[in-house]
Order: structure tokens, then C-alpha cells, then sequence
């Protein structure tokens, strides 16, 4: 019996080497294995040789997709050094690349972290979305930066932004403490208000004449003013689209100021004085 079924399987044995001997006989099918065959040895060619062994992190290089043109050198060192840090502690794999992403993302200067991937075994590249500085606000505990919808970034001893070659206007007195982390967005309206008046003239040639947007009396009449580094003060008014009674409208102040600047090279006329933007038919002086 034992004899008959070694028969039987050596049978079936010949048969599939045959079956598989006829179809390797045909063009399409070996053109099809061997571009296989290819992708494999290609994509084995292409992925970094894993490293076994841990190594110092001097010895790993990591690099920012794209980093923003704003980034001080400062910074993005610091933040290489994170990353460089939590790479070199895990062989390259999965692993390692996750503990990255989370310590960067802990550091609170990304709105998201796409991607952290090893180019070779021991160069990396993070692809990440920064938080942007838009506007500095200055309350009792000091000056922070915000983005252009209020989330607060975080603070440093060092620099953060190239300040001589970007101008950030600050928004001073907020109603609202601070968000207690960044990423996090500036209760209150006032600063929302301060953001949008900042996209109207962020563009405009005499916009680095306004050092500051004051939100002091934004709890009284909901007024912001602007103070110029002369220094004199120009009463804006109320946030666009939410003028009061008579108030100006916020494209017609706009107008006035590009007409003054383009008259004095100053909107402030180079005056230590108080202006009023907010009259319906001109610019008055307090």
C-alpha cells in the first residue's frame, strides 16, 4: 500500500513539473517573472542597509525638508539636535522613527509632522509643517509669538525669528492671559480683532512704521491703535467689517494712510502727536 501511494505522488509530482515546465514556455510569462524579479532586486537596492548597532548621535545627520526662510540657524540646530538625539538611540526602524516624530512634535514648533525617514543609515530627513510667526504679543509676562489665528509658539532663550530682515508687529495690553502651551489659540477677541488689521496692511510699504497694535481700551469700546516708532499714536477704530455708526470703514482708513505715506513717507506725517482714523471724511489730529 505504502509503495502504491509513493507511485501515486511521484505521478502527481511529474505531472506539476510538467504543467509548470509548459507554462514557463511561454514569452509572456517569463517577461512577467523576470520584471518581478527586477522590482525586487530593485527595491532592495533602494532601501538603506539597516544598521545593527546603535551609534553616537555626532555621527547622524538630519536634515528639514524645505525649513522655513524666517527659521533662525539658531533654532533649527536645536531642533536637528532633538531628532539626532532620539535617532541614535534606536537601531534604524520603525521605532526609532516614531520617538522622533513624537519628540519633535513635543517641542510645540510643528503644526504637524508629516514624516521621519533614514535616506541612509545614518543620514535622515524630517518632513514637518512649521507653526509661523505672524504678529508678537506683549502681555505682563513678556513678548511671544502667535501665528496668524492666534496659537501661541513657544519661547527661548535664543532667537527665533531673523528679526532684522522680517518686521513683526506686536499686539500689547490683551484682555486674556496666555495659552498655557503652544499650539494653543489666544482666548479673546481682541487679539482676533489685532490679526485681522494686520492682514489689511501686513503688505502695505509703511506697515514696519507701526511698532505696535494697542488693545488697551478694546474693553471699553472695543478701539485698537496704532503706535508708530515717531512715536505717535493713530486711532484705528473698531476690528473690519464691525465699524460703529459713523466710523469709517476699514478699506476708506486704508486709502487715507496710503495717500498720507505716499504725500509725507511717514503716516504719522513725522509728528509726535495723536491722529484719529476713524472720522468718515478725514484724518484728524487729537
Amino acid at each position: 500500500m505504502a509503495r502504491k501511494k509513493k507511485k501515486q505522488f511521484s505521478y502527481k509530482f511529474s505531472v506539476l513539473c510538467g504543467a509548470i515546465g509548459q507554462i514557463f514556455k511561454s514569452p509572456i510569462v517569463v517577461s512577467w517573472v523576470l520584471a518581478i524579479v527586477g522590482l525586487i532586486v530593485l527595491a532592495a537596492m533602494s532601501v538603506p542597509k539597516l544598521r545593527a548597532t546603535q551609534i553616537s548621535p555626532a555621527d547622524v545627520q538630519v536634515t528639514f525638508e524645505d525649513p522655513p526662510v524666517w527659521l533662525d540657524g539658531s533654532l533649527l540646530q536645536e531642533l536637528q539636535d532633538i531628532a539626532r538625539l532620539h535617532l541614535a538611540q534606536k537601531t534604524v526602524g520603525r521605532e526609532g522613527l516614531i520617538q522622533t516624530a513624537d519628540a519633535l512634535t513635543s517641542t510645540g514648533w510643528f503644526r504637524t509632522i508629516n514624516q521621519v525617514r533614514w535616506t541612509n543609515e545614518h543620514q535622515a530627513v524630517v518632513d514637518a509643517t512649521f507653526l509661523i510667526p505672524h504678529a508678537k504679543v506683549q502681555d505682563d509676562y513678556g513678548v511671544i509669538y502667535i501665528d496668524n489665528i492666534g496659537r501661541r509658539l513657544p519661547t527661548r532663550d535664543g532667537v527665533i525669528a531673523k528679526d532684522k530682515k522680517y518686521h513683526f508687529i506686536t499686539l500689547s495690553h490683551p484682555q486674556f492671559n496666555r495659552p498655557q502651551r503652544s499650539g494653543l489659540q489666544w482666548d479673546g477677541e481682541d487679539i482676533l480683532s489685532g490679526l485681522r488689521v494686520l492682514q489689511l496692511i501686513y503688505n502695505k510699504p509703511w506697515a514696519s512704521q507701526v511698532k505696535v497694535i494697542n488693545l488697551s481700551r478694546w474693553a471699553i469700546n472695543g478701539s485698537m491703535t496704532f503706535e508708530t516708532d515717531t512715536p505717535s499714536s493713530l486711532i484705528w477704530g473698531s476690528a473690519p467689517g464691525e465699524e460703529r455708526g459713523l466710523e469709517a470703514l476699514a478699506d476708506h482708513k486704508i486709502e487715507r494712510l496710503d495717500y498720507i505715506y505716499s504725500k509725507y513717507k511717514r503716516i504719522d506725517q513725522n509728528i509726535e502727536a495723536e491722529f484719529d482714523l476713524t472720522h468718515t471724511t478725514r484724518v484728524t489730529r487729537n
